[in-house]
């Protein structure tokens, strides 16, 4: 089995993750991106605490703070009434050395990790080269890859599919992608314009509340960003139009100011988890086993947790030291229950509280959310949450399946 590395499809920061850390245990690994560069996706910017814990002893965390921004707060407010709840990462200060949400574009932490890898003698990147097909015996995966030259054929002890929400290997598998679209598009937008000369006390991390149009504001270094929803009569050109999102922008934070767009994209968001995140040597991470709404900056962080987690169990079936399908079967169960009863509860408590179009619920959700911001104990645990630190504190991380049973129970 050592003979031939282990394949992972798609060098998004999921599957940048997976080759940094088994190849830093000497075990190789062959990559393959459809694209011909590394992932520059930027929707996602934000690493929790609980993922830079996860991620210190890679010795990636020290780069990413200084390519980052903290931070130290998260407010909610109503578009109209203002400000109703504020959530400190001060809180935190005793429970990790991490007290802040780290801004930080996905494209800059997969450079980074990309720049590592490159330099390893384990890793083969193969850029437009894409994950078609592939067929599984007792012994391993044939896999079938579509490259320039035409169709090429692989072999490898496992194959690691991080192919991305409309991931090719999860369809191939047949596995159930459950769960619903919004109705509306969400469009991402970012300027070099400051949003805080308009919005007095204004964190780095806003959800903006309304019926109507929603808001999502947050800082990253050199820019500022906003979410808002399209509606599904409009379409992408026009929504997409620069006179569009001026006056968007412009009726957002009340003013009559011109805003250079250094950014822009349109998406449809997903709420979906896979049935299963794996079959006998094939195995879904990241975007292919599950989406979330980006609301609490979930996505990027539960793939890397995947991506770390699968990572310890990879390890220990390489060197032959543990059973391959009970690692695996805990993986699945593990990092299915953290899909759905963490990061799916999380973003859609934010979402709902953001979209609640009845006066009446609207105005309860937001008092439930400000009783909780003003509770020092409820608050906590709920940062615990969205930063991620409870789920790896109570459901484990890549822990041996005999030892993870009696930790989570």
């Amino acid at each position: 089995m050592e003979k031939d590395p282990i394949i992972i499809a798609g060098a998004g920061p999921v599957g940048v993750t997976l080759a940094e850390i088994l190849s830093s245990k000497g075990i190789p690994v062959l990559l393959f991106e459809k694209n011909d560069v590394p992932n520059r996706e930027w929707r996602a910017s934000t690493f929790h605490a609980g993922t830079l814990e996860l991620l210190e002893e890679t010795g990636l965390v020290e780069e990413l703070i200084q390519r980052g921004l903290k931070a130290d707060k998260v407010q909610y407010r109503d578009r109209k009434n203002g400000l109703f709840a504020e959530f400190d990462f001060a809180m935190l200060k005793d429970e990790t050395k991490y007290p802040y949400r780290l801004q930080c574009s996905q494209a800059t932490y997969v450079e980074v990790v990309f720049e590592r890898l490159r330099k390893r003698p384990l890793v083969d990147i193969r850029f437009e080269s894409e994950v078609v097909d592939f067929i599984q015996d007792d012994n391993g995966v044939t896999v079938i890859v579509k490259t320039p030259k035409g169709k090429e054929t692989y072999r490898t002890p496992y194959l690691l599919g991080t192919d991305g929400g409309r991931s090719t290997i999860r369809k191939k598998l047949g596995v159930t992608f459950e769960g619903y679209t919004h109705e509306e598009r969400w469009m991402l937008v970012g300027t070099t314009r400051p949003f805080d000369q308009y919005i007095s006390d204004l964190a780095y991390v806003n959800y903006i509340a309304d019926p109507k149009e929603f808001l999502f504001i947050l800082r990253v270094p050199d820019a500022w960003r906003i979410l808002f929803p399209v509606p599904p009569h409009v379409k992408d050109e026009d929504a997409l139009n620069e006179d569009t999102i001026q006056r968007t922008m412009q009726e957002a934070l009340n003013t009559k100011d011109y805003f250079p767009i250094v950014e822009n994209t349109i998406y449809k968001i997903h709420q979906r988890v896979a049935g299963k995140f794996y079959e006998n040597r094939v195995v879904l991470v990241g975007d292919a086993a599950h989406l979330n709404s980006p609301m609490g900056g979930l996505g990027l962080n539960s793939g890397i947790h995947d991506a770390v987690d699968l990572s310890k169990r990879m390890i220990r079936i390489w060197e032959r030291t543990t059973n391959a399908k009970d690692e695996l079967d805990m993986y699945s169960t593990v990092r299915r229950k953290v899909a759905i009863n963490y990061v799916k509860e999380i973003s859609e408590k934010n979402t709902s509280t953001l979209k609640e179009e009845n006066q009446e619920q609207r105005a309860k959700l937001q008092k439930d959310m400000a009783d909780l911001a003003n509770d020092p104990i409820r608050a906590k645990q709920w940062m615990l949450r969205s930063a991620m630190i409870a789920s790896v504190r109570e459901q484990g991380i890549g822990e041996p399946p005999s030892r993870q049973t009696s930790f989570q129970s």
